[in-house]
């Protein structure tokens, strides 16, 4: 059911999750995470503007039921093969059960708000990959992609640490996710953040913290058929040429680091949505291909953060294109803290699901 009244502001449409059948969840962003990276940008004017004065604050509403208790951890989107959108998060909690990466799927028709949530379970099983990764990893959703079978990027959480990332297959009799192989080291950039099938390749983006509290995105592709293969990898390497060694591999352009990328039949553009270490706003660019060129940033609106938490700054965006009618764009926004309140609730924390018209001034 989507936002109405105070809910509806200056064309912004916005939702809080979960709402009956929703799984996301508000994302904490480590100093750690938010820092990290390297290189250059291809556009003379590589960092987004502040967001100008009119710009939209998003208002946000609350579920109108709430089975499904708030989520905790990284949200991530992607398109199961049946055409509907599958959200994760790391943490699930539904009718006081608590479990590693729950999930569900969603009715975008019902604005998220009729599906029966699944029964808490892991979303990915890494136990096939054995020794490669430490007793106790926990697998960590980023974004996916189907070709032959449905696909799902991941990062291993090792304590506070990460394992690098790996990728997953769904497997139709476990009803979730199995690792089948790593494929990056936890120094890379975060491959995977988004995937998309273009031609011949599938093709992964990542991003890596760049100046102060800046990021640049990269983009690697493998062909369709081995995607799972740590070697079939090659990584762009800046005008149209790509390398078979990810220590070649240039920055695509100036983002955040866990860029989201989709392309948009409507404007006939690649969509990248990301958030820029401890931002405010949301930033858009588009392009007329996976590797560009790119605009200009532009900002999309400011997110929506809680009032009671003076600390709180945007957590990572999502696109759903699924969810997105008409010429509509459609993200999901997390909220980050480095404190959450004591005193705030729990709906405070939870990811936003939220759509905007394509703003006038992105190409």
């Amino acid at each position: 059911m989507r936002a109405s009244g105070p809910c509806r502001r200056l064309g912004w449409e916005v939702w809080r999750l979960p709402s009956p059948g929703c799984a996301a969840g508000a994302a904490l962003v480590s100093v750690a995470s938010a820092l990290f990276g390297c290189a250059v940008n291809l556009n003379p004017d590589a960092s987004p503007s502040p967001p100008p004065p009119s710009a939209a604050v998003l208002a946000s509403c609350l579920p109108l039921e709430a089975r499904a208790a708030a989520l905790e951890g990284r949200v991530g989107a992607l398109a199961l093969p049946d055409g509907m959108p599958l959200f994760t998060a790391e943490n699930a909690t539904i009718d006081g059960r608590t479990a590693p990466t729950g999930f569900e799927s969603a009715d975008a028709t019902a604005c998220l708000g009729n599906a029966e949530p699944l029964a808490a379970r892991p979303l990915i099983d890494v136990s096939a990959l054995g020794p490669a990764l430490e007793p106790g990893t926990v697998a960590h959703p980023l974004g996916g992609v189907t070709t032959d079978a449905a696909y799902l990027f991941f990062t291993a959480a090792q304590g506070l640490g990460s394992g690098g990332i790996g990728i997953a297959r769904f497997d139709d009799a476990a009803g979730r996710f199995v690792a089948v192989s790593m494929l990056w080291t936890a120094d890379r950039p975060s491959y995977g953040s988004a995937a998309l099938v273009d031609g011949d390749y599938v093709y992964v983006f990542g991003g890596l913290a760049a100046r102060f509290l800046d990021a640049d995105a990269y983009v690697a592709r493998a062909p369709l058929d081995s995607v799972t293969e740590p070697a079939a990898y090659e990584y762009w390497a800046g005008g149209g040429d790509y390398a078979p060694n990810a220590d070649e591999a240039a920055p695509l352009v100036a983002a955040g680091t866990t860029p989201s990328v989709a392309y948009d039949a409507v404007h006939s553009r690649f969509l990248l949505a990301y958030v820029t270490p401890l931002a405010s706003e949301i930033s858009v660019r588009s392009g007329l291909a996976v590797t560009g060129p790119w605009s200009l940033p532009v900002t999309l609106g400011r997110c929506d953060l809680p009032a009671v938490d003076p600390d709180s700054f945007c957590g990572d965006v999502t696109l759903v294109p699924a969810l997105a009618g008409g010429t509509d764009i459609a993200v999901t926004q997390a909220v980050a803290s480095f404190s959450r309140v004591a005193s705030a609730a729990p709906s405070d924390y939870w990811t936003r699901l939220l759509t905007a018209s394509w703003p006038e001034s992105l190409p």
